[in-house]
């Protein structure tokens, strides 16, 4: 993605890893055949031709204002057990690509996760002499107070699947060990000097406090939608889902599609390919994504 420009804000993206997947896990019920339907107008640069696997990216955004450096999402990290799936103990260079966008882990100011799942949150630390220790050590890191409490107790009771305990106590616990962590209401603003405004956008339903961001800079807007929708296919079947809340995320996606359909509001989601950043538009009576050019 090339880097963003909304008035004094800039927004890159600071890449880990591409990775394909079979659509039924990602998306519950979903067929191959399924996605052959589409596969006419999504195209190589989204779907594998021969397999029919929906095409991601797991990426961060960092985003630059005036004021402060921010970090929004911060992917799967380096030498995690993630047995299964296709974040299991990375070597990514992502520090590394981070480096290559002007920033050292030590100059980011802020760190937001959209929610509290594994390839959202494994870069909050790193493996440092055996032990789990913050990347970012000058950071404030801005959680969901509803969020981490949903979660902290479905871990606690046992109400939620035993395999999201060890990133939990690798990825979220040191932070807040460290005083580190900031637990924020789902509104939460945290750049709010004019012409400049970011906040946070609630859009429940994949968890039960996932959360997006809203950024203006005069008048030019951009939502990031974290995985409020994961695949451009979505737009066309909104009902492909992957949500806690199934009903929640399907109307939380078509409000998002309607907010931003032919309008000049940016999407910047979470696991588009690159390059990522584009817009909803409207093309012979369907929801169509146009992603900005490479």
């Amino acid at each position: 993605m090339k880097s963003q420009i909304f008035g004094d804000i800039r927004v890159d993206s600071i890449t880990e890893f591409e990775f394909a997947v079979d659509p039924g896990w990602l998306f519950p019920g979903v067929t191959p055949e399924d996605v052959a339907k589409h596969e006419h107008w999504l195209g190589p640069r989204l779907v594998e031709p021969e397999t029919r696997k929906l095409k991601l990216l797991s990426h961060a955004y960092l985003i630059r204002t005036r004021h402060q450096t921010i970090l929004f999402d911060t992917c799967c990290g380096n030498d995690k057990e993630a047995p299964g799936t296709p974040w299991h103990r990375l070597r990514t260079p992502f520090i590394e690509n981070l480096a290559r966008a002007g920033v050292l882990p030590e100059q980011v100011d802020y760190v937001m996760c959209s929610h509290l799942h594994v390839d959202h949150f494994g870069w909050n630390t790193r493996l440092q002499n055996g032990k789990w220790v913050p990347t970012f050590p000058n950071a404030r890191y801005l959680i969901s107070k509803g969020e981490f409490e949903f979660w902290r107790n479905a871990i606690e009771t046992g109400s939620t699947q035993p395999s999201r305990k060890q990133p939990w106590t690798e990825s979220v616990l040191p932070v807040v060990e460290h005083g580190l962590a900031t637990f924020v209401e789902d509104t939460h603003g945290f750049e709010n000097e004019m012409p400049d405004e970011i906040r946070y956008m609630p859009l429940y339903g994949h968890t039960k406090h996932h959360c997006g961001l809203y950024l203006r800079s005069g008048s030019q807007d951009a939502i990031f939608s974290g995985d409020a929708i994961h695949h451009p296919i979505q737009l066309a079947r909104p009902d492909f889902i992957h949500a806690l809340d199934r009903e929640a995320g399907i109307q939380v996606l078509r409000d998002l599609i309607a907010r931003c359909i032919d309008t000049s509001t940016k999407l910047l989601p979470a696991h588009f390919p690159s390059p990522t950043a584009g817009r909803v538009v409207s093309e012979s009576g369907h929801a169509r994504f146009r992603f900005d050019a490479d």
